[in-house]
């Protein structure tokens, strides 16, 4: 049997960090300009970023506020006067005070 050559094998193999490279021009500012503050958001400009937003309603943590109570809950739908909860709950939109998006889950 005829002895075959060796293949070819580079020892030299580096793993490459092209991404994991940040470069900061020097011309740019010290600080990065502020947001200005704006208004806060309306109650139905708050639903319409959860419910017309990225992915499903029922992913965001919501804290509602109303006379009677507090929620701590996700949003399953919206109707012309109500919020309807995970928790099977019904929550009239006159009734809240304030409604904050907790955080995406």
């Amino acid at each position: 049997m005829k002895k075959l050559p060796k293949i070819y094998k580079n020892e030299e193999i580096k793993p490459k960090n092209n991404n994991k490279l940040i470069y900061r021009f020097k011309n740019s500012e010290e600080n990065p300009p502020t947001l200005q503050e704006s208004s806060p958001k309306t109650l139905m400009e708050t639903l319409d970023e959860i419910f017309s937003g990225i992915g499903y309603s029922y992913n965001t943590l919501v804290l509602i506020k109303t006379p009677s109570k507090t929620y701590e809950t996700t949003l399953i739908a919206k109707t012309k006067s109500h919020l309807i909860t995970i928790d099977n709950e019904l929550i009239p939109l006159q009734d809240i005070i304030s409604l904050q998006i907790k955080k995406p889950l």
